[in-house]
This record gives structure tokens, sequence and C-alpha cells, in this order.
């Protein structure tokens, strides 16, 4: 190979290689080092014929992707551009990959030809359509979501000036269908509703519980409101004191459970001593058998006492003040 032949070889290559890292460096996968490694390694082994062969389909490639990739590379832009919109208010990004898939990857694992430069630029025409659609659907959404917790937190008398502010410049930027904005809106808005002290937690009662607490507030409430209602003067605020203090020491006289028991216990140890006491007595002691009783009516009397009160001397009301214990055992 003459030295003529080398030089021109060698600076077609430099043109081709100083043109390949510009569209390496706007992202076009344009295999700049194989190229260049592929045409040197030919030139220094004097193969003319394949070094002139490398550089054609070089500067062919080079040609086609500067026709196609200005407007592959806009959409590439606009389609990244909307991805990290999305991101950034909370989108879901795996419906739409895959549905449509990553333009921009599918550039890069493909080998660079005409073919693989319109796949990619329709990929990402369909992103964006797709983008488009998806975002302003999510922000609506999102919206109402806002409106909701900004309604229930002025319900609470909470202020929400500030929230309302940035809730209205969410909905104008909704009506102006300009997504940039609409996305740097509910941003905005969501920054303002989280500033809203939230509502305290309030932990549920069992139902039982809950009805037995309402109750008592119920009689404790028209309890107060009759005494209120007795209230004319000084006089009757001072009797109204007094009954309150009575209702208040009524209610102290119920004790806990465990004195209840404790008291309930010592009702029967009581007991237990009085029967030792009653069997420790002589027998000769006791009067005759009989003696300063009446004994009980048989069933069936009819005597003047069980016309006037028929419920003692019923065969029924005797069995059940049988089986009901004496008011000192309660």
């Amino acid at each position: 190979m003459t030295a003529p032949v080398t030089a021109s070889l060698a600076e077609r290559r430099d043109a081709l290689v100083r043109d390949g890292a510009k569209l390496e460096a706007e992202g076009l996968p344009f295999p700049t080092e194989q190229l260049r490694a592929a045409i040197t390694a030919a030139i220094d082994a004097n193969q003319a014929e394949q070094a002139a062969s490398l550089l054609k389909r070089g500067e062919s490639l080079l040609a086609v992707a500067g026709r196609d990739w200005t407007w592959v590379r806009d959409l590439l832009n606009r389609a990244d551009e909307l991805r990290q919109v999305a991101v950034s208010i909370g989108v879901d990004l795996q419906v739409l990959d895959a549905r449509v898939g990553n333009p921009r990857e599918q550039l890069r694992s493909q080998p660079l030809s005409a073919a693989s430069l319109g796949r990619a630029g329709a990929s990402a025409s369909l992103a964006v359509a797709v983008l488009h659609d998806t975002i302003p659907k999510y922000c609506v959404a999102e919206a109402q979501k806002l409106g909701v917790s900004i309604r229930e937190a002025r319900n609470r008398g909470e202020d929400v000036t500030e929230a309302v502010r940035g809730f209205s410049l969410l909905l104008q930027a909704i009506q102006d269908e300009h997504l940039i904005a609409t996305a740097d809106r509910l941003l905005e808005a969501r920054r303002g509703v989280a500033r809203i002290p939230r509502a305290p937690a309030i932990t549920g009662l069992p139902s039982e519980e809950e009805e037995e607490i309402l109750m008592e507030a119920r009689n404790l409430a028209r309890r107060l409101s009759k005494m209120k209602s007795r209230a004319r003067n000084a006089q009757a605020a001072a009797r109204l004191m007094t009954e309150v203090r009575a209702a208040l020491s009524e209610e102290r006289r119920f004790g806990t459970p465990e004195e209840e028991i404790e008291a309930l216990w010592s009702e029967v140890d009581r007991l237990t001593q009085e029967r030792r006491a009653a069997a420790a007595v002589d027998p000769t002691d006791l009067p005759p058998a009989g003696a300063g009783e009446v004994a009980a009516p048989e069933e069936g009397y009819d005597g003047p006492d069980a016309q006037e009160r028929p419920e003692l001397f019923s065969p029924r009301s005797r069995a059940e003040r049988r089986r009901t214990p004496p008011p000192e055992m309660l």
C-alpha cells in the first residue's frame, strides 16, 4: 500500500471517528471505537480494500444516522422528560414499560441501522402518546384525593388556607392542560396538604362497652339538666351543689370488683361464725319445738290472709322465695 493511499484512508478514518464521536455525545450508539479499531488494523496490515470497505460502510451508516437521528433524538428526549415527570409524581411505569418498553434501551440493544432508528422513533412516539394520556388522568385522580383530605381537615376545624391555595393552582394547571406545570402544582398541593395537622387516632371500643358508656353519659346528662333547671337563685344553686355532692357520693359507694369480693368473703366469715356460735349453744336451753314460730300455711290455703295478699301464699311465690337468698347474702 502506497503512502498517499494510506494517508487518504487515515484521513477518512479520522473524519469518520470525529463525526461519530459527536453523535455518540448526543446519545446515539454509533460504533465509533469499533470502526476506528477495525480500519486501523486493516491499514496497518496493508489491506487497502478491506480498509476502504470498512470506511464506506461507516460513512454510509453516518449518513443514515445524520438523516434520521434528529427527529428520533427529539422524540427520545421528550419521552425521557415525560418519564421523569411521571416518576416524580408517583406514576407506576411498569405498565408503560410492559406495553411500550424503553425506546432508548431498545436502540442501544440493537445494532445501529436505518431499521433500528425507525423502530426506536416509533417506540418513542408511542411512549410520548401514552404518557400524554396517563399523566393528566393520574393528576386528576390525585387532585380528587387531595380535595377530600382538605375538606375533612376543614370540617375538623383546621386551617387549610395554604392547602386551598395550592389546590386552586393545581386545578388551574389541569384546565390549562400543561403537563409540566400540572406535575409541579401537584407536588406543591401535596406539600400543602401534608402540613395540615392530622386527626388524632381514636382506638375503637367494644360495642357493649361503648353502649354502656353512652348510656351512663345520657343518664348523667339528664340528671344534671334536671338539677340545673331547679337552680333559680343562690339558694337553689346551693341545693344544687348539695345534690351533686350527694350524687357523686352515691356513685363512689360502688367499689371495685376486688372490694366486692372482699366484702362477700367477710359476709361468709360472719355467717360461718354465727352458725358455729349457734351450734355451741346447749340444746337443753332451747325453747320447745314450735314455740315462737308461726307455721307456714299449707298449699291450697285460702284464709283471709291469702285473699288479701295471694302472692305470698301461692306455691310459686314460696318456691321463688326459697330460691332467692336473703338480702344479707347478696
